[in-house]
């Protein structure tokens, strides 16, 4: 997921100019200063001292010091709230060894995490059975996801193709891969050490539905969705047989059905009533959308324009939509009304009404579409911490979304219109929090912050309390206070 690290130091001059035209129109009054950030509903206060972040080397001790998180690019929150699992691409023990890990931490009341002890802390490709487990399908691991009984944990990695699958303890948090080939599924079955699956390819994200019957896969180098059947007791997926088990751009040689707008397949979001899947597509540019058998877990791309939307429209298969430049996540609001989607080369989130008996998209009219670092050429509201936003989530309460972005180095705070699902940015500094409290460290448009160097995924604790930011280059995940 951090395909975008090597043009941070290079687009320096186009970010200075997009900031000069975000201040020219900002209202007055939109530079709040630090104490009006606890008066905004959904801001966000970062804890005090090292609690704030926790980091892979306890970043010169303004963190607290765990292992199993460089590159952390994504993190989950049990259901129950009391344990938090990151899934990091680029782990490193030692100024040699380089492993990729999912970690497990305690979160307490006030949302401070504490990583659990020796090998119950971490599980790795390479562990060495004192800080690390050791496991199977883990590298380049970059999303993982709990299943809403909390029973079990799945981690997709995009260098193994596979994802991996862990029975969960949920007394103690701690992890256990299951055993034999049913602790993983891979494009090539590992050589016999996972179950062997179609389409698995550069794999980005794995997806539980909520009724807890499917996971679905972003692939993004098969150009795919994968449909993968969930065994609610033991946690153990199947594919689903035959071309079923897989939506694919070509269709894969006959392998998956054939689908369309759905080259470089990332994100993908269930309905909340089960009914419905979307995923973000980075190289159609789109978001196509699907219907969900709500037995099977089987999807079928909806017909003509409702099936996709994306920048450019053929007037035959995609809609034409806003906002949408290599889209790579996807989330539905939980009241399912409203889909958004983070856009990283639009530097946007886009903005979609729900129609909650066919599934279809429509976006939401003039600048209500779209919320952009720039305004994409007009096209779009402007917005601030949005420089290649990545990754988005909308609180449980409906009232906030959060957004992850990478070169702004922050994560962006929005309200939510629960009617119309509209966004308005918290005004001032309450709008986002960056690494420096500056916009890819240009101006101070942001509440100051730590552990936000190349801010990849965020989500909110169930009960609302506190919000997680994972950083791929702090190597870290920061804590935050949720108003």
């Amino acid at each position: 997921m951090q395909e975008s690290n090597d043009r941070i130091h290079t687009q320096g001059r186009r970010w200075r100019r997009q900031l000069r035209l975000l201040l020219t129109v900002l209202p007055l009054g939109f530079l709040w200063s630090a104490t009006d950030v606890a008066a905004a509903t959904g801001a966000l206060m970062q804890l005090l001292g090292t609690v704030g972040c926790v980091s892979e080397d306890g970043t010169m001790g303004t963190c607290i010091d765990g292992h199993g998180l460089s590159g952390a690019g994504s993190v989950a929150v049990s259901p129950d709230g009391r344990y938090v699992y990151v899934a990091s691409f680029g782990s490193t023990s030692s100024a040699v060894t380089t492993f990729s890990a999912v970690t497990t931490f305690t979160r307490s009341t006030t949302g401070v995490l504490s990583q659990l002890n020796g090998i119950a802390g971490c599980v790795s490709g390479m562990g060495d059975g004192v800080t690390c487990g050791k496991g199977r399908g883990l590298n380049g691991a970059v999303s993982v996801a709990v299943s809403p009984d909390g029973q079990h944990v799945y981690v997709a990695s995009r260098d193994s193709n596979a994802v991996a699958i862990f029975r969960r303890d949920t007394t103690t948090g701690a992890l256990t891969q299951l055993a034999g080939p049913a602790g993983c599924i891979a494009a090539n079955g590992a050589d016999g050490t996972c179950t062997r699956g179609t389409a698995m390819v550069g794999l980005r994200t794995v997806t539980v539905s909520r009724d807890g019957k499917s996971v679905y896969v972003g692939a993004r180098d098969g150009d795919a969705v994968v449909v993968l059947a969930r065994d609610p007791m033991t946690g153990a997926l199947t594919q689903l047989s035959g071309p079923a088990g897989c939506v694919s751009e070509t269709g894969t040689g006959g392998l998956c059905l054939d689908g369309h707008g759905l080259s470089g397949a990332r994100g993908v979001a269930v309905s909340p009533d089960n009914r419905h899947v979307y995923v973000a597509a980075q190289n159609s540019n789109a978001v196509v959308s699907f219907g969900r058998d709500m037995t099977t877990g089987a999807l079928t791309q909806l017909a003509g324009l409702a099936g996709c939307i994306a920048m450019k429209s053929d007037g035959v298969t995609c809609a034409l939509g806003r906002g949408l430049q290599a889209p790579i996540h996807v989330e539905v609001s939980l009241d399912g009304q409203h889909v958004y989607v983070a856009s990283r080369d639009s530097n946007a989130v886009a903005i979609f009404r729900r129609d909650t008996t066919t599934g279809a998209l429509i976006q939401l009219a003039g600048l209500a579409g779209c919320i952009a670092e720039n305004g994409d050429g007009g096209t779009c509201a402007v917005g601030a911490g949005l420089h290649e936003a990545v990754f988005l989530t909308v609180s449980l309460d409906g009232t906030n979304l959060y957004v992850a972005s990478q070169i702004s180095h922050a994560v962006a705070t929005f309200s939510r219109n629960v009617v119309t699902g509209a966004l308005t940015q918290l005004p001032g500094v309450a709008g986002c929090v960056s690494e420096d409290g500056s916009d890819d460290r240009i101006a101070k448009v942001c509440t100051d912050g730590k552990g936000l160097l190349g801010a990849i995924a965020v989500t909110v604790s169930p009960d609302g309390l506190n919000v997680y930011g994972a950083s791929y280059l702090s190597n870290a995940l920061a804590v935050f206070n949720r108003n």
